[in-house]
């Protein structure tokens, strides 16, 4: 967009203050899973994600295309959503850590689409790939939503770089 007065564009904020912007946004936290190439269970943290349609069940996730997971969904054309729950602040650690085997600590089972889904989750969504989007440093998968359940129980949160337990008011 270009500035009216004097017909110069605005430079983008700095990074760090994008971060601490988007950070004052309290979300709730994931945990996206699916399988690598080798057949192995892949997974990580993730709060960028969103609802996108009703019809067809379509969601949204960002993630770095940096990141293997994200090659790893790119090849499986498949992922699961694992909402975490208030209790699985471990689990959220674990899967935001460089380790190498974040698996071997965590229960999880197979689902309908042979996806890993974490023991304890609030709600789980599978989702196949329909799109992908590039957007800057990220990849957009857009998943359509074919299974999903959801349970009684509180959300794990983040906000400002700490995770948190939501209080209804």
């Amino acid at each position: 967009m270009r500035d009216r007065v004097n017909g110069t564009s605005p430079q983008p904020v700095p990074s760090q203050l994008f971060r601490s912007v988007m950070g004052s946004f309290p979300t709730g936290v994931t945990v996206i899973t699916t399988v690598a190439e080798t057949g192995g269970p892949v997974g990580m943290t993730v709060n960028a994600i969103t609802s996108v349609s009703l019809e067809p069940p379509q969601l949204l996730i960002c993630l770095a295309k940096s990141r293997y997971t994200a090659s790893a969904i790119q090849s499986c054309g498949r992922f699961a959503v694992n909402f975490l729950s208030n209790d699985q602040k471990e689990v959220a650690g674990i899967f935001a850590s460089n380790a190498e085997q974040k698996f071997s600590t965590v229960g999880y089972h197979e689902g309908v689409l042979d996806l890993p889904l974490i023991n304890g989750s609030l709600a789980i969504a599978e989702c196949e790939v329909s799109n992908v989007i590039d957007a800057g440093d990220h990849l957009i998968f857009i998943g359509e939503v074919v299974s999903g359940r959801a349970t009684d129980g509180m959300p794990l949160v983040f906000f400002r770089r700490n995770y948190g337990i939501w209080k209804a008011a």
